[in-house]
């Protein structure tokens, strides 16, 4: 099936594959004492990091594309909608397989790529392992702790990790909200308001991953479950002062939300080797998530609390069960065959009680859905001579969704899609190979976009601030993708590489901005077709007296054919992402690194009305590790260190000039300490 190579030194891996893929080991996810996964995936070629803030997740992106275009796995299941990758230590995780091209058998919702993140396996021997950390954010002090054992006896193996952590992550930002001309600078603009935020975000976060794996001859028996429970308080103060125009309803306001939430995970793998080389694979999931949120907003009027304007509480249930499975044999002659299925079923329930008392109404809804997915796949690996390898697979999958509500009736969509995936690796030398692939892959839209509820804005409904609302007649998009990769190594650990990708996209999913009598709203549509294409490079080099350098670069470009250009990208895709990174071992028992990670911010032409900017990044992160003694070890660490303040920007059109919303956030370096003990 889908095979992939691990970076670092294991660099002959890489050469015999002939789906190329990056896969970050656990020994590369904690080499430099990061909190959170996306804090290592950011300096991974080609993944950029879309930065949550106000309480909102971190998206991990591929090709600078997110929201539902990269496929998030885990253990090789797609993760439950709202899944905060903040909340998943590195020390939970074996190891994050990164494939850019589709895979028959991992799934081919992949516009952009799949990262597939591997939980804690079983370890040859008997270890334990416990960290304590802190970090310190603007003055507030984020502690962590970590634990790890793992053990094996005749015919058995386990290991179990544990993390626990309390994050405070205070900001300021600042929003400027303007209504212009629409010519330009001709004249004071007609409205102009100021609005300074200071936000507080505490999340409380425990998990624990064990793994018990028994060996009876030919049999294997896995179990794998991950438990994450989680909570998060956001605050945020506003107050506004206006320079021209009329104030908000609440220039002065407060709004206040808690998360509360389980995520259970649990998996049951069966493994036999047959005869003549044959292998069968059985899997058992199990899915429960259950969550719930109260929100509040008030209004700070003269500097006093009023009672809430608006209450809203909320209970989603989502239980599901996986069932999937492959069988693997050579045929001869070069050729090893695999087929399979991948079956799932998914039900969600939600609840929202409302109390809108700035319209003296009141909103009780509930639906219910239904996810369910069944796919069938094959594949067959030829190796033939002169160092040729092909691969040749085909997917068939059918979603289906129907989400039934208290008043509104039912909705229903079923979305059938065959995907073929070629791939094939030349051998140039025993240090150059060529990889090109084809797949056609897709992406369905979420439960939410298909439901037509309306979500209205707190304060201040506007264009850059509207109402919300699904679309049920919303279709799947589909797309048409070509990748191409070249490698070359030299040394021990160097290499350098080049890949190139192109996406031919159809029924791209656009936002639609429209004025339904008083009140702004937007919907999601299908417009059209879009493409997209880039390139990345990728160089590692082992430097003498100790010391090794890594770098990546990425390119990307895209333009969507339903809007007016220029910059007509898709999904606010960074168009530049590049990462340096040095390491030095100073003598034995200590080693220090530095990395630099830059983003390109751009301005995207969102729609024929609706145009944003997300400002660039530039990060530099130190780490030291001192060894006191084989089991002992003391970390330092410093993120964020150029401290550049980052600006966003919305605008829409609308009658009589441009409406734009401008938010400036401050940025704060982060300062970490650790003490880790092995046994």
């Amino acid at each position: 099936m889908q095979k992939v190579e691990v970076t670092g030194a294991k660099l002959d891996q890489r050469r015999e594959q002939t789906a190329a893929a990056i896969v970050i080991g656990a020994q590369e996810l904690q080499r430099q004492g990061d909190r959170t996964l996306a804090d290592v995936l950011k300096r991974v070629p080609g993944i950029t990091i879309g930065e949550g803030g106000a309480g909102r997740s971190s998206e991990i992106r591929m090709r600078g594309l997110g929201n539902g275009y990269t496929q998030i796995l885990l253990n090789g299941v797609a993760v439950p909608p709202g899944f905060n990758i903040e909340s998943l230590a590195p020390e939970l995780v074996e190891k994050v397989e990164i494939l850019r091209s589709a895979s028959v058998e991992l799934g081919t919702q992949a516009i952009a790529g799949t990262v597939n993140i591997i939980l804690r396996k079983s370890a040859p021997r008997a270890r334990q392992e416990a960290k304590l950390g802190v970090d310190a954010l603007a003055g507030a002090l984020s502690p962590s702790l970590a634990w790890q054992a793992s053990d094996k006896g005749e015919g058995y193996s386990y290991s179990v990790a544990a993390t626990a952590s309390r994050v405070s992550a205070p900001d300021w930002r600042v929003e400027y909200e303007t209504v212009a001309a629409q010519d330009g600078p001709s004249g004071a603009p007609s409205l102009s308001r100021v609005s300074p935020q200071l936000n507080f975000n505490v999340a409380r976060t425990a998990s624990v991953a064990p793994r018990l794996t028994w060996n009876r001859g030919t049999d294997t028996l896995a179990s794998q479950t991950f438990v994450n429970l989680y909570e998060r308080s956001i605050g945020v103060e506003s107050h506004e002062t206006v320079l021209a125009g009329a104030p908000t309803q609440f220039p002065d306001n407060g709004r206040h939300v808690d998360l509360r939430g389980v995520l259970l995970r649990s998996d049951l793998t069966w493994q036999r080797v047959l005869e003549q080389g044959a292998r069968m694979e059985v899997k058992v999931g199990l899915l429960a998530n259950p969550r719930s949120s109260d929100f509040e907003f008030h209004s700070l009027a003269g500097g006093i609390r009023s009672p809430d304007q608006k209450v809203v509480h909320a209970d989603i249930g989502e239980a599901g069960l996986t069932f999937s499975g492959k069988y693997q044999r050579p045929l001869g002659g070069g050729h090893a065959l695999a087929v399979g299925w991948d079956t799932g079923r998914t039900r969600r329930t939600q609840s929202r009680e409302e109390q809108d008392h700035t319209t003296a109404q009141a909103y009780d809804e509930r639906y219910r859905g239904l996810i369910t997915r069944l796919a069938v796949f094959a594949q067959d690996e030829w190796e033939l001579a002169g160092g040729w390898s092909l691969s040749a697979g085909v997917r068939w999958e059918a979603l289906e969704t129907s989400v039934r509500q208290r008043e509104a009736g039912s909705i229903a969509q079923r979305s059938p899609v065959l995907s073929p995936v070629l791939q094939g690796m030349v051998k140039l030398s025993p240090e150059r190979q060529v990889r090109l692939g084809l797949a056609r892959t897709f992406k369905a839209p979420t439960m939410v976009d298909l439901i037509p509820r309306r979500y209205t804005a707190d304060n201040n409904n506007s264009a850059t601030n509207p109402d919300t609302q699904g679309n049920p007649a919303l279709r799947p998009e589909l797309a048409w993708g070509l990748d191409a990769g070249y490698d070359h190594y030299f040394g021990k650990d160097g290499m350098v590489s080049a890949s190139a990708y192109a996406r031919r996209i159809s029924d791209v999913t656009l936002p639609l901005l429209f004025k339904d009598s008083t009140r702004w709203v937007r919907t999601p549509s299908n417009q059209g077709r879009a493409v997209a294409h880039g390139l990345a490079l990728e160089a590692k080099a082992a430097l003498s007296a100790g010391w090794s350098l890594r770098a990546n670069l990425a390119r990307n470009w895209s333009r969507v054919e339903s809007v007016t250009g220029p910059d007509n990208r898709l999904d606010r895709q960074a168009p530049l992402s590049a990462n340096a990174g040095l390491d030095w071992q100073v003598r034995p028992g200590l080693k220090a690194g530095a990395d630099l990670n830059y983003q390109r911010g751009a301005r995207t032409q969102v729609s024929l009305v609706e145009a944003s900017s997300v400002g660039s990044v530039r990060k530099l992160d130190l780490y030291a590790v001192w060894e006191l003694d084989s089991a002992t070890r003391v970390r330092l660490g410093a993120e964020n260190l150029m401290r550049k303040d980052t600006t966003d920007w919305a605008s829409a059109d609308i009658p009589g000039g441009v409406q734009r919303l401008l938010t400036r956030t401050d940025v704060s370096p982060t300062l970490r300490a650790g003490l880790e003990r092995s046994w």
